[in-house]
């Protein structure tokens, strides 16, 4: 009798071993099984420009004393983003409109409501953003971490 139930245990805990670790293999498939997020669902969000230049020349803190980005999600073929940039004198500006990835080539532009557009080139990291880009021929880069 005592040698029929130590089988019975050994049987048990052995099955249920195997399940336990049949469960667990199947929830890192899972895991594995989510795609990678598209650069345009990943740039989303909000966007606190931390370093700001031109030509060279960090304005942060001397002309501009604080700008912020946001990308909403894509609705058909682009999205739309808000630019805020506020200056030390106390006046701010606000440019927004549709933005569109390109993915290949890691570039993004901005075309605000008077159809002027701008073009960056990205890199993007996690919560951190960096855009290059030249405008009236000067070099601009912002980087930025999400908000």
């Amino acid at each position: 009798m005592k040698t029929a139930f130590s089988k019975f245990n050994f049987v048990a805990l052995a099955l249920l071993f195997l399940t336990l670790t049949a469960m667990t293999s199947c929830d890192k498939c899972k895991d594995d099984d989510k795609p990678t997020p598209t650069v345009k669902e990943q740039l989303v969000g909000e966007w606190e420009i931390k370093s700001f230049t031109i030509d060279g020349v960090e304005v942060k803190g001397a002309i501009v004393t604080a700008s912020k980005m946001e990308f909403e999600a894509y609705s058909g073929d682009n999205g739309d983003f808000e630019w805020d940039i506020f200056f030390v004198d106390g006046s701010s500006e606000r440019q927004s409109g549709d933005y569109e990835v390109d993915e290949e080539d890691q570039e993004i532009e901005l075309e605000n409501e008077r159809g002027d557009r701008l073009k960056f080139d990205f890199e993007l990291d996690g919560d951190d953003l960096e855009l290059s880009g030249t405008l009236d021929g000067e070099r601009y880069v912002l980087k930025a971490e999400r908000d």
